[in-house]
């Protein structure tokens, strides 16, 4: 990352850098309150610290917190990847969470712009991420800030890896 980047006027502290394993209590935190927004299973601390822990090391991913006085307020993770369908480079986005009470102050607005920064850096030729359609809010803030929703259709496998559906019958 060349520079931290700065929040506008009314969160003027906070600053955008690239995670290190002592954030791992406050990017757990904010992982909480985003799988409790969502519906989704509550992840363990220790799940989250291993993780975090393989994303600092991997050369193709970042993890990046949005911090101020009070410590870190957001947080996202990016993964770096050749597509080969198309011959270029994507920058996924599994995770961008801030807290609630710092939503509004232009701390999520910092963390993409970081990611735009290093997508620009690795000659990307897009951004994606995903939401759940019913997070309306999220759809209305990533579109302010030049996103589309595509046609795409994600699905997910949330089967056992080990033992996969027979097929055949």
């Amino acid at each position: 990352m060349a520079d931290e980047r700065e929040t506008t006027p009314g969160f003027s502290t906070a600053v955008v850098r690239e995670a290190t394993v002592e954030d791992a209590a406050s990017i757990y935190t904010l992982a909480l309150e985003l799988a409790d927004a969502l519906g989704d299973r509550r992840p363990r601390f220790e799940a989250v610290q291993a993780r975090l822990l393989e994303l600092v090391e991997e050369p193709r991913a970042r993890v990046l917190v949005a911090e101020c006085e009070g410590g870190v307020v957001g947080a996202a993770s990016l993964w770096i990847k050749p597509d080969l369908a198309h011959g270029d480079t994507v920058i996924a986005v599994p995770m961008l969470v801030v807290f609630e009470s710092a939503r509004r102050q232009g701390v999520g607005k910092l963390l993409v712009e970081e990611i735009q920064a290093i997508g620009a850096a690795e000659d990307a030729a897009l951004i994606e991420l995903v939401t759940t359609r019913q997070n309306k809010p999220a759809h209305a803030f990533y579109r302010s800030l030049g996103f589309v929703e595509t046609d795409h259709v994600a699905l997910e496998f949330v089967g056992e890896m080990r033992d996969p559906p027979d097929l055949e019958g």
